[in-house]
């Protein structure tokens, strides 16, 4: 299992980096591949780790499950702001999800106000996500957060241009092979 390092500036502002972190617990394929989440315990452990769960708390095969296609279902999404095809299952999985994941909205004495889950456990760290993710939307900041245009990638950055024309997680890595693709075949096309 290889890592990349996170570049700095393709990291999402807070709350909406902790749903980036989560979609990148799975993305690449090959000596690329990056997987987390692949048992209770380290669920448990990302969840703690990120202050959606306390610690202890328990998690069940079935909350894996549930993790891994409210995971899904945002990559999903996120291909949309990145101008690719969208599948057709993540709407129906966050629907569903976010029917059993109840909010409340909460004043703070800063002035901000938040929705909270109004459920502990797995579920209320799912609500939690949704969550930001609506705020995200409603604040303009989930159109940023993108999947790498390479399909054999797929990790999850936020762009940060001007225009918001961030189309890979890296242009030394995904966007130049990409590039290098489409220079190879545009000259085999050539030399036909």
């Amino acid at each position: 299992m290889t890592t990349r390092q996170e570049e700095p500036h393709k990291t999402a502002p807070e709350p909406l980096a902790v749903v980036q972190a989560l979609v990148n617990t799975q993305y690449g394929q090959g000596r690329y591949a990056h997987a987390e989440l692949t048992s209770p315990s380290h669920l448990r452990a990302w969840l703690v780790a990120h202050g959606l769960l306390e610690d202890g708390a328990p998690v069940t095969e079935g909350d894996v499950r549930r993790v891994i296609q409210f995971r899904e279902a945002l990559r999903s999404l996120l291909r949309a702001n990145n101008e690719m095809e969208v599948l057709a299952f993540p709407v129906e999985v966050l629907n569903h999800l976010a029917s059993a994941a109840p909010l409340k909205v909460r004043f703070h004495d800063d002035g901000q106000v938040m929705l909270e889950p109004d459920i502990a456990g797995v579920d209320g760290a799912l609500a939690r996500l949704i969550g930001v993710v609506f705020t995200a939307m409603i604040n303009g900041t989930w159109r940023r957060l993108k999947v790498c245009r390479n399909e054999r990638c797929q990790k999850a950055f936020y762009d940060t241009s001007k225009n918001r024309s961030g189309a890979w997680c890296s242009m030394a890595r995904c966007g130049s092979r990409l590039k290098a693709r489409a220079y190879r075949r545009r000259s085999r096309a050539t030399l036909d």
